[in-house]
């Protein structure tokens, strides 16, 4: 009994290899089998990839061929139509030119209608002072009549204006970059006293009103007289052709030329200082 039991164990393990054999044969076919799976997907995305290489290749080349088409084709119309595009080129500059012309001319009228403008707002200023003149003096008047005696000393403060009638302004020529003017000689345009600015210093006997408005008006006759021997007059002329000048130049004027009329009429005496004054009044003091 022994024996057989020997052999039904060597026949159990004898089976049993043979299937381990068998799993391990059908193990290696299906290895085998996925190699060639594997391989077969590995060689279609090498042609998809070497396609996509090549498309880009001749896309690129695509480019450059259009461009240099594209070239070609401009250099031949260039040569085709020059004799037109020359002519086109012409006729721009000759636009250009002429748009710059009329935008200069119409800034030369522009500028002229300004200028002649200003010039016409300023012959309105009929008194146009260039230099003044602050001063004071004490006037002295002494009257006898029969036996009485009266005397009276006033202190006369006053401002003397010179300067232009500009209306009387002459423009002789305009350039783009000079101008010629004429101005009137200067004069004595106001003397101004104030009824503050006369003071009784003193005072003997009976002096009317008239009576002290004809020593105050002696008193503004000296302060003239003080004036003229200032030079106010030289002083006024100097003082407008330099605030004239530099008025102008503001215009982009670079020549101003500024002449003044000779002066032939006399002083207003009448006018500035009043109707009358009285004739025994002195000065004792002036500044």
């Amino acid at each position: 009994m022994e024996p057989n039991n020997n052999n039904m164990e060597n026949m159990q393990e004898n089976c049993m290899d043979e299937e381990v054999r068998k799993v391990e044969v059908n193990a290696g076919e299906t290895a085998c089998e996925a190699e060639p799976v594997a391989e077969e997907a590995t060689n279609d995305a090498a042609p998809e990839d070497k396609k996509t290489e090549t498309t880009d290749q001749g896309n690129g080349k695509s480019f450059l061929e259009i461009l240099k088409t594209c070239l070609q084709k401009a250099v031949k119309f260039l040569i085709k139509y020059r004799k037109w595009i020359i002519l086109l080129v012409i006729l721009a500059c000759i636009a250009a030119v002429a748009m710059m012309v009329i935008v200069k001319s119409n800034n030369k009228k522009n500028y002229y209608e300004s200028l002649g403008q200003t010039v016409t707002e300023m012959k309105k200023i009929s008194e146009f002072c260039t230099a003044k003149y602050i001063g004071e003096v004490m006037m002295q008047d002494e009257v006898k009549k029969f036996l009485k005696r009266k005397n009276i000393v006033l202190i006369v403060k006053g401002r003397v204006r010179a300067g232009f009638d500009l209306s009387k302004m002459e423009v002789e020529s305009v350039g783009d970059t000079a101008i010629n003017l004429m101005l009137p000689p200067p004069k004595i345009l106001d003397i101004i006293t104030n009824p503050t600015d006369i003071r009784i210093f003193s005072e003997k006997g009976d002096w009317s009103q008239d009576e002290v408005n004809l020593v105050a008006n002696a008193g503004r006759l000296k302060l003239l007289q003080l004036v003229l021997d200032e030079r106010l007059l030289a002083t006024a002329e100097e003082n407008g052709k330099r605030q004239i000048t530099s008025f102008f130049t503001t215009f982009g004027l670079k020549q101003v030329n500024i002449d003044v009329a000779e002066d032939t009429s006399s002083i207003d005496f009448k006018g500035l200082v009043g109707d009358s004054v009285s004739g025994s009044a002195i000065a004792l003091f002036a500044e």
